[in-house]
């Protein structure tokens, strides 16, 4: 198995579950932002799990990363890492393959929440990429409604998404 984790991350939390999920899967999985998975680089994957944060119920605009910009949003009032594309433009640009997939979020935990993750498989799905697994979100500690400045992961949130790689790679064994 080629696997790869692609991740949008503004200010970490995604990119820490990225690398759990790695973890999780074993062996030399690749780890990479959307800036780093050219289609040169994922290519020969057999196995892509892709993940974003949730902005407003879905995945992040410009509009919505516009207001991470100007909000002091992240942990401590941290400001966002915008250096890399956004998941949906990754998604879009995502040349026709095959293979299987996955995808996650990172979320408060909120009523409304099914998040981004389902928008994520769907791309993966148009792109010609199968499901393995129904979409995962993990949690962020913050307000459900407003954006607050102590977003930052949950309390066993990196231990379940190590767990959720590990059932990943027993999929594809």
């Amino acid at each position: 198995m080629k696997a790869v984790v692609i991740y949008e991350s503004l200010w970490g939390n995604t990119a820490a579950i990225a690398q759990a999920i790695a973890a999780g899967l074993g062996g030399d999985v690749q780890v990479l932002s959307t800036a780093e998975a050219s289609h040169e680089v994922i290519a020969e994957a057999t196995l892509i799990v892709a993940g974003a944060p949730v902005h407003s119920m879905s995945l992040p605009t410009d509009q919505s990363r516009e207001l991470a910009r100007g909000g002091d949003m992240g942990p401590g009032g941290a400001l966002p890492d915008l250096s890399h594309p956004k998941m949906r433009t990754w998604l879009k640009e995502l040349q026709k393959s095959h293979g299987s997939s996955a995808a996650f979020d990172t979320r408060v935990n909120a009523w409304y929440g099914r998040g981004s993750a389902s928008k994520i498989l769907n791309g993966l799905k148009r792109a010609g990429y199968i499901p393995i697994s129904k979409p995962q979100g993990f949690f962020v500690s913050g307000h459900p409604i407003k954006p607050t400045t102590d977003g930052v992961l949950c309390d066993g949130e990196i231990e379940r998404a190590q767990l959720w790689g590990i059932e990943l790679a027993r999929m594809m064994a």
